[in-house]
């Protein structure tokens, strides 16, 4: 059987800017590495104004202060019973570690960072004025992030470490790991192949220069994301996941001729400094800025909170024509699927009734599930190998068994 490509790392969770070259992502265009490419085409006058020109609307649009859509709060009020009151509708930001049960180790640098994870390891870097990609090694990018004599501003956010020494030294907030549907239902009893190991995805380090950004983008395959700023400090600008602004980011990603805050009715800034925490919901559109160099890690993750509009942003793809990169939403969501049903079974076994949030959820995904495994035979293979005796088919008439009760009939 051909290998379902559910292994290995996972790509970066940002969209990372418009592409001016017209490249493709096939490694017969990926630029030189950054020691190679010092008469790159990618230094042109043209790509220069380009990042000028979003450092100036940045500096010139009046943005809307960001307490007016950010909820802040000590760690130890992430509970799950706050996100089930809240459905995680808005953004969190926490000012200090203290009570999110994170760990992180003190004073870590680049050079760890590269120990951790080894030298050899390659990554795509951003370069800035282009919004284009080159490759590196982690060496040439630790060589690079720690020199005073940089020729270019570069963005790395592509460093996902699971599985390495660096994921042994940090635990992300009880919070994200309450949520991620990854962490939750990846079966543990799969057979010992690559097709079927659990995804390398979700945990990333990322390193900033000063002066670096990202365009405006929504996080890939509608993950929540968790940023936690080590180092430097951050501006993220906040767009909310209203329809009308889903609509108009997917139609600017097309055209990209004007600053799209200008197209949109409410734009937000959020400051991050060292020791904040901003966890961000499904969907929420942003650009960040770095005015001084950072280090961040963050983890991206499905949850169950946000599920139809999940799917909708995978499903249309906001940001992957812009980019070759991939996240397994659709077996991550089936396995989630199998685990929400437990949870369906043991209200029905109590009396009780799914938040409302969850029905309308589980409504909308079933479509899709039924989809997937129609269209998509690997998954359904995947599936029945994981569980012989739940088949994918048997979950969805219980979801609709269920559904019928407690909601208008599916």
């Amino acid at each position: 059987m051909a290998c379902c490509g559910l292994s290995g790392h996972f790509a970066p969770p940002l969209w990372t800017g418009r592409t001016s070259t017209g490249q493709g992502c096939g490694k017969e265009n990926r630029p030189a590495g950054i020691m190679e490419c010092k008469t790159s085409q990618m230094m042109n006058t043209t790509y220069e104004l380009e990042f000028y020109n979003f450092v100036d609307n940045v500096k010139n649009f009046k943005f809307m202060s960001g307490d007016k859509i950010v909820h802040r709060h000590h760690g130890s009020e992430l509970t799950r019973d706050y996100f089930e009151r809240t459905a995680f509708s808005s953004p969190v930001l926490v000012e200090q570690p203290e009570g999110l049960g994170l760990v992180v180790p003190p004073n870590i640098t680049a050079s760890d960072i590269e120990r951790c994870i080894g030298p050899t390891r390659e990554l795509d870097v951003l370069d800035v004025a282009s919004q284009t990609e080159i490759r590196m090694t982690l060496m040439e990018w630790t060589e690079y992030f720690q020199s005073q004599d940089r020729k270019r501003v570069l963005n790395a956010l592509s460093l996902e470490y699971t599985g390495t020494e660096l994921e042994k030294l940090i635990t992300a907030p009880t919070a994200v790991r309450e949520m991620d549907w990854l962490r939750l239902y990846w079966p543990k009893d799969l057979p010992d192949d690559p097709c079927y190991q659990k995804p390398k995805f979700g945990k990333y380090c990322l390193m900033s220069t000063k002066g670096s950004f990202t365009d405006f983008h929504v996080d890939i395959a509608g993950t929540s994301v968790w940023h936690y700023v080590y180092s430097g400090e951050k501006f993220f600008y906040l767009i909310p996941p209203t329809s009308e602004n889903i609509n108009k980011l997917t139609s600017w990603l097309q055209s990209d001729d004007c600053f799209l805050s200008d197209l949109v009715p409410e734009c937000y800034v959020v400051h991050l400094t060292a020791g904040n925490s901003l966890f961000m919901p499904t969907g929420w559109i942003h650009a960040v800025y770095t005015p001084q160099d950072s280090i961040i890690f963050q983890d991206n993750f499905l949850q169950r909170f946000s599920i139809g509009l999940q799917i909708r942003l995978h499903v249309g793809k906001i940001n992957d024509y812009r980019r070759c990169y991939y996240y397994p939403a659709e077996i991550v969501t089936w396995y989630a699927a199998r685990g929400l049903l437990k949870e369906f079974t043991e209200h029905w076994s109590n009396s009780t009734v799914p938040p409302k949030y969850l029905l309308e959820g589980v409504k909308e995904m079933i479509p899709y599930l039924k989809d997937w495994i129609a269209t998509k035979e690997d998954l359904k293979v995947h599936l029945n190998l994981a569980s012989a005796s739940q088949t994918p088919e048997c979950v969805i008439d219980k979801f609709c068994e269920y559904l019928r009760q407690w909601i208008s009939p599916v």
